[in-house]
């Protein structure tokens, strides 16, 4: 897995939601539609020259601090102070003129400083700091890996099938350990707040934790359903 470098020093696009749509090591389709968006993704991607995509200008995937804006500006919506940023792995633009990418999250950042758009640029840029200290490259943690293996392995998780391929990273070992965890918090977590918080939450074993309660509580959950499912002739009830 390669690793992605990004120049914390450089003011980078903001790409405010109303929601929270990405954590780091996973990946989002997305749509930009709007002119200012627009106007974005052409100049992050006129950033890498001749370059592959990758070289790109990173985007810093943002969020509204409220879940409805009103506001008449541009600038106007506030953000909440926590982003994903991400780096564009495909592009596509569209005959409309709109631009379909695939997005994919590289680390969680602060937004230290926002310039409203000004002159040409229709945009907001920000300057960040991740979030995390030590390296961005995902780290392996073997215990948790046989842990979340020992839990995908259960009978009633075995009938999510979206969980297959994470149960064949863990069984090859072909991918870090928070990587299986980043995309477990992006299928487990239920609501905005709650996705907002997992992404703001800097601990690795705080997450982790996340995860292994939710995995436990699905468990139980598709066990009651099968239990309550059940015909008891001894207590007088059938399905019928």
């Amino acid at each position: 897995m390669s690793t992605v470098r990004l120049d914390f020093t450089r003011p980078m696009a903001l790409f405010p939601l109303p929601s929270v749509v990405l954590f780091p090591h996973t990946a989002e389709w997305l749509v930009a539609f709007e002119p200012r968006y627009r106007q974005m993704v052409e100049d992050c991607l006129r950033a890498r020259g001749e370059g592959p995509i990758l070289d790109a200008a990173p985007i810093a995937m943002a969020s509204y601090a409220a879940r409805t804006w009103t506001g008449e500006r541009v600038g106007d919506p506030a953000l909440r102070p926590v982003a994903c940023v991400a780096k564009i792995v495909e592009h596509a633009r569209l005959d409309d003129g709109r631009h379909r990418l695939l997005l994919h999250g590289v680390c969680r950042a602060r937004i230290e400083q926002i310039a409203e758009p000004d002159g040409r640029r229709l945009y907001r840029l920000a300057r960040v700091a991740p979030l995390e200290e030590g390296p961005i490259a995902p780290r392996r943690y073997p215990a948790l890996d046989r842990e979340l293996a020992r839990m995908l392995a259960d009978r009633q998780l075995r009938r999510m099938h979206g969980l297959d391929p994470l149960r064949e990273w863990l069984k090859r070992g072909s991918v870090p350990t928070e990587v299986v965890v980043e995309h477990l918090l992006s299928i487990l977590s239920r609501g905005d707040a709650a996705r907002y918080d997992l992404l703001a939450e800097r601990s690795t074993r705080a997450r982790s934790r996340f995860v292994l309660s939710e995995l436990t509580h699905v468990a139980r959950l598709l066990a009651h359903a099968d239990e309550r499912g059940e015909t008891h002739p001894s207590r007088g009830i059938t399905l019928n």
